[in-house]
């Protein structure tokens, strides 16, 4: 029995004091300390090992002007990692430059090509972060030279340490420490935090950390949250300190990379992170130099920042591309053979997959499955790459590195690892992890999946979801709190995503009382009469309206499986009607055929050929008559979610060049602000802006850079000017490539709904 002065004290719905109960928060205090980290108290960074001899070093380098060289990884926790330490050291007056590898030409870690580089540059320290314990022969080369060296990593421990000036790593901490879950980032933090207070001389009187070194707090949230760290103890607490600081004051390029990805700062989360930037940061690791995303984020220069976040977006829009195609053929290799799927691991391999991608969808099979991933990319007779994700319980690292006379190189973590190997080694690798993990599976742990409390339909609103925000950053070691509602009757299921992959709901109870919720990879499954339904539960603001998000988890059925009213039998039938030499006439004969109540036609844009609805006016009906091509894949679903059409048919021309020019679209902007402020209406209305964008056949995104130019002319702003071109620029070259292709490509093709980011 939670003790009632307990509830109390933590307030709010009684939820809330079960679920901090349950996950062991059972003292007022220190459920106080989890919600609120003012009333953390963080471990003092000298209790990282090695942290003493660290900072001495380093101390001694400033003092002696003599130059650092930091040494970092191409994933995000190793960007933030340099991008922190780079910041740190130069702001106490060292002389600082880096190297972070070439994804492609070098693979993770040290290299002594780089080393003597840095060497001949007049390097007298190397510092690395996010990698360098395992690296013996390139730290022995980097001595050889003249180099004194410092590991800073979190990476798992060899069987030795390297024998350098220090190795500062959370991983030679008691698993229970609460620094031990730290990723490279949280190192390269307590390591700054700790140089501050000697050369500040401060004798750690309480007000660790929220010196000059909090500015780097943003990079911290970053990296915790990209790496998917374990969010527990002072990783949590960094965490939360450090999103309160993007939300206050993001720096420019993180700045300049949320104008891209359209996220409003006010509801940045860990799920911001996660889902927009992180994804965002690591295609420049993959694709590209991560020395740029270094610049992004250590440029105080807001033009430089625009123009660095525009090249990171297309980054991210080729990333997103790759990412589909292997995706697509990893999934049909498990379509082709079923027995991959039935493997304690599933191992999948192809001659042609792009390397740089191979995570990510490792990671997405993971999430389909349950259960471990590994993707390979080997052309015969070379040495490939491969990745690896997991799941709780199973560690891939290890399962990887029993194979070691089958590989060449590996690094990782239990979650994740990535590793070289032959072609020609593939097979028989595949055969050798399988038999691991089933002679080791044995002794895994289950998932912890039960729901943390029992809610009644009817409780389910946004206030609850507030007060479940107050438990939040979310992530391993702190997951959103599952919830069971029981006897729900599913009363209407949409397809959603490509091929009707993921599902919207609506559930019933017995009061009648309603309620929509997401059920991703569902992959069209029937649903049940009646359920029990696990899930989770968040606000969601969509166009500037907050809403209740429920996630499906699991449906427990109680009854038979029925088939539920979809979307137009969850199948359109398509006519293709693009090559016809009169689309017009060919409109007529469908209106003739269908008639005219039953067919809508979409059309939108300053010139229209057949006067038609923009995609706010379209309502249900049998036909839809497409007429002008879509800006993006987001208006086509919205369009097609608003239309229900059984029947969709192409009737698209190539667009006129004039349409996506950006002069034009600037003047069409300006001209609706013009009007727009004689009406009084507010461009801080969704609504409007929505408008304004189905008004010219455009996205939103592209509205609100018009606006934003519009906005730097009559300010006559050129540094904000400049800015906002280059973004709308860059929104409106996305939009050209998304017509061409619409126009270009297989009817079934262009009318699958995508997948949400």
């Amino acid at each position: 029995m939670i003790p009632p002065e307990f509830v109390s004290a933590v307030g709010g719905h009684p939820i809330v004091a079960d679920i901090l109960w349950q996950r062991g928060y059972t003292t007022i205090e220190g459920a106080r300390a989890f919600m609120h980290p003012d009333l953390y108290i963080p471990a003092a960074p000298e209790q990282l090992p090695g942290m003493r001899e660290a900072v001495a070093r380093l101390r001694a380098a400033i003092e002696h002007a003599e130059p650092i060289h930091v040494w970092g990884d191409f994933d995000v926790d190793g960007q933030t990692s340099t991008s922190l330490l780079v910041l740190g050291l130069r702001g106490r007056g060292a002389a600082v430059d880096y190297t972070i590898p070439n994804r492609a030409r070098h693979s993770h870690g040290l290299n002594k090509e780089g080393i003597k580089q840095a060497r001949d540059g007049g390097a007298r320290v190397l510092l690395t972060c996010d990698c360098g314990v395992t690296d013996f022969d390139e730290i022995a080369f980097a001595q050889q030279i003249g180099l004194d060296v410092i590991v800073s990593d979190h990476h798992d421990l060899g069987a030795r340490l390297p024998d350098v000036h220090a190795v500062v790593n959370p991983k030679r901490l008691p698993p229970d420490h609460p620094l031990a879950d730290l990723p490279g980032v949280g190192v390269a933090f307590l390591l700054m935090q700790g140089l501050y207070e000697v050369l500040a001389g401060s004798g750690g009187d309480g007000e660790r950390g929220r010196a000059g070194e909090g500015a780097l707090l943003d990079l911290v949230a970053l990296g915790i949250v990209a790496d998917v760290a374990n969010q527990t103890g002072d990783t949590r607490y960094l965490l939360q300190r450090g999103l309160a600081r993007l939300r206050a004051n993001p720096r420019p390029g993180i700045r300049a990379l949320l104008r891209m990805a359209n996220v409003d700062l006010a509801n940045l989360s860990a799920d911001t992170i996660g889902f927009q930037i992180g994804p965002r940061l690591n295609a420049v690791g993959r694709l590209d130099d991560a020395a740029l995303s270094v610049e992004l984020l250590t440029t105080q220069d807001e033009a430089r920042a625009n123009e660095l976040a525009a090249k990171v977006e297309a980054l991210n829009q080729e990333r997103k591309v790759l990412q589909r195609r292997v995706e697509e053929e990893a999934f049909r290799q498990l379509a082709q053979d079923p027995g991959a799927e039935r493997q304690p691991m599933i191992v999948l391999a192809s001659q042609s997959w792009h390397p740089s991608v191979l995570g990510v969808v490792a990671s997405a099979i993971t999430n389909r499955y349950n259960k471990p991933a590994i993707l390979i990319s080997a052309q015969a007779g070379a040495v490939g790459r491969a990745s690896g994700r997991s799941v709780r319980g199973i560690d891939i690292h290890a399962a990887i590195t029993a194979q070691g006379d089958l590989i060449e190189t590996s690094g990782g973590h239990p979650m994740a690892a990535g590793f070289a190997i032959r072609y020609e080694n593939v097979a028989a690798f595949r055969a050798g992890v399988n038999q691991y993990v089933a002679a080791h599976q044995s002794g895994v742990a289950p998932v912890d999946d039960q729901p943390e409390a029992q809610l009644a339909w009817r409780d389910v609103s946004l206030s609850l979801c507030d007060d479940l925000e107050r438990l939040a950053p979310f992530g391993p070691g702190n997951p959103r709190p599952l919830l069971r509602s029981n006897g729900l009757k599913p009363v209407r299921v949409d397809p959603l995503g490509r091929e009707g992959r993921h599902q919207a709901v609506i559930f019933q109870d017995e009061s009648g009382r309603q309620q929509r919720a997401l059920w991703w990879r569902s992959n069209g499954q029937p649903l049940p009469d009646q359920c029990d339904l696990v899930y989770t539960l968040q606000r969601n603001v969509h166009r500037g309206k907050a809403q209740v998000q429920v996630q499906v988890a699991r449906i427990e059925t109680m009854g038979q499986v029925e088939r539920l009213p979809g979307l137009a039998g969850e199948q359109y039938r398509i006519v293709d009607g693009r090559a016809a030499g009169d689309q017009l006439a060919e409109l007529g004969r469908l209106r003739q055929e269908y008639g005219d109540a039953n067919v809508q036609v979409w059309e939108e844009g300053v010139e229209k050929r057949a006067d038609g609805l923009t995609r706010l006016q379209l309502q249900p009906a049998a036909v839809l008559a497409i007429m002008s091509s879509p800006p993006g894949p987001d208006e086509l679903a919205d369009a097609l979610q608003r239309a229900r059409p059984q029947t969709v048919v192409l009737l698209t021309e190539p667009p006129l060049p004039s349409q996506d020019r950006v002069e034009n679209v600037i003047a069409w902007v300006s001209g609706m602000v013009k009007t727009s402020e004689q009406r009084h209406d507010s461009l801080d209305d969704p609504a409007v802006i929505a408008r304004m964008a189905a008004r010219i056949g455009h996205s939103e995104a592209a509205i609100r850079a018009g606006i934003a130019c519009h906005r730097a002319q009559q300010a006559h702003d050129a540094d904000l000017g400049a800015a906002a071109f280059v973004k709308i620029e860059h929104i409106l070259g996305n939009t050209r490539g998304y017509r061409a292709y619409f126009q270009a490509a297989k009817a079934e093709e262009v009318l699958r709904i995508p997948d949400p980011e």
